[in-house]
């Protein structure tokens, strides 16, 4: 029987405890997380078996399941390289970042423990193990980043997670900061930094941020998102996002020029670009 340890039971572990409790409710899983809440709610409804010490599950897991947040993942991986643990075990993470990682890991493989990069494309503003769903990852993107696994171990892992129908992609661990940092990293630092302004542009309006209508909570829904989780990331690709970041205030300033000066071909120009390429998502 495969005993599969998931530290970190927020919206993204505990929708991997559904999918593999639906895919094999024979795999035991085994729950750490500081939270209270998070294990209680998971306990309770059987989508995981016991809650556990992060060492003490490391100790008895085939599979190890990092999905807390990166800088918690970085601090484990360090945990991991200390402690005994089986033969043949499996880490493998769901951190949104993935240099930063394999870098750390390196003390695992070292000692002859497979290590897997990992993150599944998906999620919500919703926090909490109360929010994960089975579906959550269906048809998304699931980044795999090879490391010291092997191909049986691969496949085994991909079989618990089967469950989930996502579109398993290979990658390098650069690639992958890259491709995330363009459409997740600092789509988010932009959504944060439009809430901020607009809240404190409209902070001596007695209406203010309640008129908010579609457009606005479309646009910025993601800054809702969990602040600690999101600050991992930003400091654990800050190179990557500071370059993108920079690339993205050069297209707004030219959109800024092209208003001020009323040059009404460019500004149709951008906004019809925008209108192509976002209506290509759908299709």
């Amino acid at each position: 029987m495969t005993t599969v340890l998931i530290s970190g039971l927020g919206l993204i572990g505990s929708s991997i405890a559904r999918i593999i409790k639906d895919g094999d409710a024979a795999v035991t899983i085994l729950g750490s997380d500081p939270d209270d809440d998070n294990a209680d709610f998971l306990l309770e409804h059987q989508m995981i078996d016991s809650r556990v010490a992060f060492t003490d599950g490391a100790k008895s897991a085939d599979v190890i399941i990092l999905a807390g947040p990166v800088s918690v993942i970085l601090d484990q991986i360090g945990e991991l390289s200390r402690l005994s643990l089986k033969d043949g075990v499996l880490v493998t993470d769901v951190g949104s970042t993935k240099q930063a990682i394999m870098t750390a890991a390196t003390r695992l493989t070292q000692k002859g423990v497979a290590f897997m990069g990992g993150h599944p494309m998906a999620g919500s503003h919703l926090t909490g193990s109360q929010n994960g769903t089975v579906n959550l990852f269906k048809n998304a993107k699931y980044f795999l980043v090879t490391g010291s696994q092997t191909e049986r171990q691969l496949r085994d892992f991909q079989k618990l997670l089967k469950s989930a129908n996502v579109d398993w992609i290979t990658t390098s661990a650069q690639t992958h900061d890259k491709l995330v940092s363009e459409l997740s990293h600092v789509p988010h630092a932009v959504a944060a930094a439009l809430v901020n302004s607009i809240a404190e542009g409209l902070a001596d309006d007695p209406v203010g941020l309640k008129a908010a209508a579609g457009g606005f909570k479309s646009t910025t829904r993601i800054a809702a998102s969990n602040p600690q989780m999101w600050t991992a990331i930003m400091m654990s690709n800050s190179e990557v996002v500071s370059r993108e970041l920079a690339a993205f205030q050069q297209q707004l300033s030219q959109l800024e020029q092209a208003i001020k000066s009323q040059d009404e071909a460019a500004i149709y120009a951008t906004f019809a670009k925008a209108q192509k390429t976002r209506q290509s998502l759908d299709d």
